[in-house]
């Protein structure tokens, strides 16, 4: 069986996953450089798995490949394969 992709182009879970941790490194920068003394760098390495786990859990996806379905129908037997 061949499976095809439609296109190279990431899902939307993947893209978002990325960007979400890209924001948040966005969020981190700004925060050190107001606030340096009250973050940690551990608290921020710990976020970054949850932040990928929360927005896929809430960013819908369709799947990017199709796979073809084969659907065999039934052949009625004919009158002469009945009779043997």
């Amino acid at each position: 069986m061949k499976v095809t992709q439609a296109s190279i182009n990431p899902t939307n879970k993947l893209t978002a996953a990325t960007l979400s941790v890209a924001l948040l490194n966005v969020v981190r920068v700004i925060i050190e450089g107001v606030w340096p003394n009250t973050t940690d760098q551990a608290m921020w390495i710990a976020l970054d798995p949850v932040a990928v786990f929360l927005v896929g859990w809430f960013i819908k996806d369709e799947a990017n490949i199709s796979v073809p379905v084969v659907v065999e129908t039934p052949v009625a037997p004919t009158p002469s394969e009945g009779q043997a």
